[in-house]
Order: C-alpha cells, then sequence, then structure tokens
C-alpha cells in the first residue's frame, strides 16, 4: 500500500509564526513610543486584555497558512504587517499633535479631516522607528524565503486535511482568547457606576477611545470597532414611547422677560482664537472687548473639540458620538432645539430672519445639508455666494475674513426686524508657514508693533514669547489673522452703527479651539505637550459684546468654569429662547447649575474645573482646591454626561422627534 505523502517548504509555518511575533513588536513598539500608561502609572508594552490582540493575530497567521501560493502568503504577510505599520505612524502623529488616534467615525469626515493636516504634522521620529522595524521585518522575511531551504513531509494524512485542521485549530484558538477575555472583563457592581468601572461595558461602546484602545490593543480596537459598525440594532415601539416623552418632558418655554429678549444676535466661531492673539497694539477693537467694556467676559471658558464639534455643540446643544449631524438628518430629525430654530421661535411677531456664513465650500462637512432645513437657518452663504475681487488659492490662503463679510454685509445685518447671524471665520485657521497675499497689509503693521507687543506680552501677560526665528515667524502670520479678525470686527460694528441696530444687537465670539499648528498654544503657555492633563492649554476666548445686556452693570467678568456645551443653553437664558434640557449638554452660565458644567472632548479625555480624566475613574486633580466631594461630584456629572449622550445616539440614530411646540 502506498503511503500518502506531501513535501512542502517550511515557510508555509514559519511566516505564520513570524507574522504573530512581529505583530506583537510593532504593539510593543507603538505602545512604547506613544508613552501609554495603566491608571495606576505603571509603563503600558502591552493592552491590558492582550488575548483580544493575540486571538486575532492567530486568526490571521490561520489565513495566511491555509492560502496556497507561497506569493499570496507573502503579499497577506507584509499587507497585514504594513496596515499595523501604518496604524502606528498615524496613531503616533495623530496623539502627538491632537492626544486622539485614529477611528471610523474619523473615516464619515471624508477629506474635511484630512485638509488641515500639514507635513509638519507628522511625527518623523514614529515615522522612521516603525518603518525600520518594518524594513528589518521584510529582510527576514527576504531571507527566510531566499535562504530557508528546509522542508516537512507529511505522511499518512490528507494534506488538504491538515491544512484544514491547522487553519482550524488557529481560529479556534483565536475565538477561544476571545472568550477568555470577554469573560474577564471588569463589571459595575451597580448600574450607575456602569460607564465609569465596567470593562463590559467599554468593551460594547468603546465611549473612551484612548482607554479601549490601551485595554484592546490595535487589533482589538479596529476589529471591534467594524463588527460595532456593521451590526444592527433596533428599538422597540415602547422605547421610541419612552424617548418622545424625555425629549417632551425636557421643554422649556421661553422667557419675554429676558435681559435681551427680542434683541438680534451674531455668533462668531473664531478659528483657533487663543487669548495671546488678543493685543493692545495689534487687535485694538478685540482688546477693549476682552478687557470687558460694555463686554461680558468668561476668563475660564473652555474648548476642545474639532471645528466642525464646536460648531455643532453652540448650535444644536449637544453632540453625538458616533452619529454624524448629517446622518441624523437623513434619519428623519428636526432638529427643533437648534440655536436657529428657537431663535426663530421667540420673534414676538417680529420678522426674524436667521443667516449662516462661511467661506468655505458649501459641502464641507455637509453644512448644505444640515444647517438649512436640518438646524432652521434661512439662508446659508458660502464661499460661492462672494463676488469679491479676492479668489481662494491654496490651503491656508483663505479670502479674508473682512472682505469676506463687507461683501455680503446686507444679508450679515438684514434688513428685517430681527435677526440671528452665525460667522465661521477663516483667516486665523493656518497654517502659518507663508505670507497671505489677503493679509500683506498687517504683516508690516504687526513688525512695527513688535517691540510694544513683545513688551506688553511679557511684562502684562503668563504667556512665553517664542524664542527660534521659526516659531516667531508662525506667531507673526498667526497674528495677521487675528489682526483681520479685529478688523472684521470693528467693521461690524461700525456697520451696525450706520444701519440702526447698534443698540439691540450683541456679538458673542467664541474659539473652537486652541491654535494647536506647530504645538503654538504649549509653546506660548509654557505647558508640555506631553502634559495631556493640563487644561490651561484649553483655556481660550468666549467673549459677549452686548451694551444693552451691560448697560447699567457696565463690562464685567465671569471667572465659573464653563466650556462649549453651556454656550446655547447660557444664550437661551439671556435672549429668552425656548429651550430643552433633556436635549442640552450645558447650563446656563448665569444659573447655578453651570456648578455641574462638565466638558467632554470628542478627542481625548473630558475635564471640570480642578479636574481631569480619561475615564472617568482615574483623575487627574490640577489645583490643592479640590476635594474629595468635587471628584465625587465630577464622577456624577460625568455619568450623567454619558447616559445623555446614550439617549442622544438613539435619538438621531433612529429619527425621533418630541411633539411639544416650540413657542
Amino acid at each position: 500500500m502506498k503511503i500518502k505523502e506531501k513535501t512542502i517548504s517550511s515557510n508555509r509555518i514559519t511566516f505564520p509564526i513570524m507574522f504573530v511575533i512581529f505583530s506583537i513588536i510593532l504593539e510593543m513598539i507603538n505602545f512604547l513610543y506613544i508613552g501609554f500608561r495603566s491608571s495606576k502609572g505603571n509603563i503600558m508594552i502591552l493592552p491590558s486584555y492582550f488575548l483580544f490582540d493575540l486571538g486575532i493575530m492567530l486568526m490571521i497567521a490561520g489565513l495566511i497558512y491555509v492560502v496556497q501560493n507561497k506569493h499570496a502568503v507573502q503579499a497577506l504577510f507584509y499587507l497585514f504587517l504594513s496596515i499595523q505599520v501604518l496604524l502606528n505612524v498615524i496613531n503616533s502623529t495623530m496623539y502627538s499633535v491632537f492626544g486622539d488616534i485614529l477611528s471610523f467615525d474619523l473615516f464619515a469626515l471624508g477629506g474635511e479631516a484630512t485638509t488641515a493636516i500639514e507635513a509638519d504634522f507628522i511625527d518623523w521620529g514614529g515615522l522612521v522607528l516603525n518603518f525600520s522595524v518594518f524594513a528589518i521585518m521584510i529582510t527576514l522575511g527576504v531571507c527566510m524565503q531566499v535562504y530557508n531551504k528546509k522542508t516537512i513531509t507529511i505522511k499518512n494524512f490528507s494534506f488538504p486535511v491538515v491544512v484544514l485542521a491547522v487553519f482550524i485549530l488557529c481560529q479556534s484558538a483565536g475565538l477561544g482568547m476571545f472568550q477568555i477575555s470577554k469573560s474577564t472583563l471588569s463589571s459595575a457592581s451597580t448600574s450607575d457606576t456602569e460607564i465609569q468601572t465596567s470593562d463590559e461595558y467599554l468593551w460594547e461602546n468603546f465611549q473612551f477611545k484612548i482607554d479601549s484602545f490601551k485595554k484592546f490593543g490595535v487589533y482589538g480596537f479596529y476589529v471591534k470597532s467594524i463588527i460595532n459598525l456593521i451590526s444592527g440594532d433596533d428599538i422597540d415601539e415602547y422605547q421610541t414611547e419612552h424617548y418622545i416623552e424625555y425629549i417632551d418632558d425636557g421643554y422649556k418655554p421661553g422667557d419675554s422677560s429676558a435681559p435681551l429678549y427680542g434683541d438680534n444676535l451674531i455668533v462668531i466661531l473664531c478659528e483657533s482664537l487663543d487669548w495671546y492673539a488678543i493685543d493692545p497694539y495689534n487687535t485694538p477693537t478685540l482688546y477693549s472687548m476682552a478687557s470687558g467694556n460694555d463686554s461680558v467676559v468668561f476668563t475660564e471658558y473652555y474648548s476642545r473639540n474639532r471645528t466642525n464639534n464646536s460648531e455643532g455643540i453652540v448650535l444644536n446643544g449637544n453632540m453625538p458620538r458616533n452619529v454624524s449631524l448629517e446622518d441624523a438628518f437623513d434619519n428623519g430629525n428636526k432638529f427643533e432645539y437648534a440655536l436657529p430654530h428657537v431663535f426663530k421661535a421667540a420673534n414676538d411677531g417680529k420678522d426674524t430672519v436667521a443667516s449662516y456664513f462661511h467661506q468655505n465650500t458649501s459641502n464641507f462637512y455637509g453644512r448644505d445639508k444640515t444647517h438649512d432645513e436640518g438646524l432652521g437657518f434661512d439662508n446659508l452663504y458660502f464661499i460661492d455666494s462672494y463676488t469679491g475681487e479676492q479668489e481662494r488659492g491654496k490651503w491656508g490662503q483663505w479670502i479674508s475674513d473682512l472682505d469676506f463679510t463687507k461683501n455680503l454685509m446686507d444679508q450679515f445685518i438684514p434688513d428685517s426686524e430681527r435677526f440671528l447671524t452665525f460667522f465661521a471665520t477663516m483667516s486665523t485657521h493656518g497654517p502659518y508657514t507663508y505670507d497671505n497675499p489677503y493679509l500683506a497689509e498687517y504683516y508690516p503693521e504687526y513688525d512695527e508693533n513688535f517691540e510694544l507687543f513683545s513688551e506688553w506680552l511679557t511684562n502684562e501677560t503668563d504667556f512665553i514669547l517664542p524664542e527660534t526665528e521659526i516659531a516667531l515667524d508662525h506667531l507673526k502670520h498667526y497674528k495677521a489673522g487675528a489682526m483681520d479678525l479685529d478688523r472684521t470686527v470693528a467693521n461690524l460694528l461700525t456697520e451696525l452703527e450706520k444701519r440702526g441696530k447698534a443698540d439691540n444687537t450683541s456679538i458673542l465670539l467664541f474659539s473652537d479651539h486652541n491654535a494647536y499648528y506647530y504645538n503654538m498654544c504649549y509653546n506660548m503657555k509654557g505647558v508640555d505637550k506631553s502634559d495631556y492633563s493640563n487644561t490651561y492649554v484649553h483655556n481660550v476666548p468666549l467673549i459677549l459684546y452686548s451694551p444693552h445686556l451691560t448697560e447699567k452693570t457696565g463690562g464685567f467678568e465671569v471667572d465659573t468654569f464653563c466650556n462649549t456645551y453651556d454656550v446655547l443653553p447660557t444664550l437661551c437664558d439671556l435672549f429668552g429662547l425656548p429651550s430643552n434640557t433633556n436635549l442640552y449638554h450645558g447650563y446656563s452660565i448665569f444659573s447655578d447649575e453651570i456648578e455641574n458644567s462638565f466638558f467632554s472632548s470628542n478627542l481625548n479625555g473630558m475635564f471640570a474645573d480642578g479636574i481631569f480624566s480619561m475615564n472617568i475613574s482615574d483623575v487627574t486633580v490640577l489645583n490643592d482646591d479640590v476635594t474629595d466631594e468635587d471628584i465625587e461630584k465630577f464622577r456624577e456629572n460625568a455619568n450623567k454626561f454619558y447616559r445623555k449622550q446614550e439617549y442622544l445616539e438613539d435619538i438621531y440614530k433612529f429619527g425621533i422627534n418630541g411633539t411639544r411646540a416650540l413657542a
């Protein structure tokens, strides 16, 4: 009887084994290079639940093994390793710039999320390290293929049966590790603490992105993300009715006795505006406002969001974690409690117009879809509405905000009895590496003022003037953008006076985030980039210029901790607008509830007054005034915030609206 046998290259086994080993090495390099630490402060070299990672590695190794063609084996081997290397480089870059990592919600942003990326952002150290290790792996793989001539002879078994058995073994082992890891996930003792203490909850929801990545690793994180993305769910009629009742219960009617009821409002999202952008010599109008002249200045306002999120939070009062406003609109949401809707609802019989302005393209972040029929703006004005002489050039060569608003001033300050104008600026966006011809007039003026400005910055503020020539050049280009914003606001004040609307129009200026390009905010504020818990870098301007509000009291400062989520409730309070406390995540800054102000960044981390955390449980205390009671209150507010966000996810996902009328 002839004995069954087959001789194969030992590389059929070697390459799958090498894949697992190399994947573990790349994971360790990534964790060490980024500098991940456990909740106890220990250096992490592998994820907490490493078996999730290892299980997926084994399943991929089984896939590589089962492939018959030797070239296909190598292709799969290098493909999966190259994906991991690429993720390492992207994540080290994003973490160094934003404190964030790549996730599938960023893919939904498409080109919008990548246009702001500059070559200077790239973490070249991480890139060189990862690709050097990858080059070594490629070399070893090639050497194995060329010089390893060892063979393995399989006797007495059908070769396909052996291959299938090994494949099944790898998949079973991988799935087994998955199940073992799931069984060891920590759980909460009560439902009230589930969000902050349960790794079971974290695995299902990925509520805290960095914490999820640190615990489940690159393969665990991204594979589970894909599973969450493609897995469908639904809610029943009872849940739908519960959400409708929840929305209706949050209704709060308008108040005609509010101090600014019936007034006009201009809201200006000031791109990347930081406090050091404002000084008495280069930006005198903004400086006058920031000094409290006819203004309320919120000195403890914090924001750390992508621009589209900051805008969405101020306009809509909330921001879901995984459902975009565009998708929510497609799902049937009416956004009845968005700022344009509630502003027009409190019109007291006046003809009211709400208009939106942004000198980008209309489809940037889907604004052409969400902002009119969705959020409730009557008019949208983008770059195609501009008829001036300037022409937008390459990324960063923006039309000046001054020229853009001048060109559309009749729309910016309409003839209607009452108006809401929302304007998202661009001049201060950056990058700050080259001259913008439309800001050319400001560069020599800045140079003339530099000695006075630098003396003021050094002696009158806590900010640090850059020492290197390149950093000073970045600051110059940034300040030129701020000067353009200053002249834009000055021109608005002139036009309001000319058109007879100065006495009953307020201007709210808020920053979406700090000036993060080239680590400017860290260097100017003297904060080490690795000190991710230092929230000082996220303290940015929020100013309400309102002669009507301050005519009796004069301008004043508010030093209460507040954040982006608190802006819309505050506007509702001041202008007597209807609102919905169950849909808004923040509180009016002038209410007693503002002591519960809690900020969750869509980038990374959460914080309140004097407290920072990545996962609710592990907190960093930022000053000596924080008590144990403050920490407990922080955790309570955090759990409340994320519970409400869970509701919002379903409300947006399933197109649920309330039944109560606005007015």
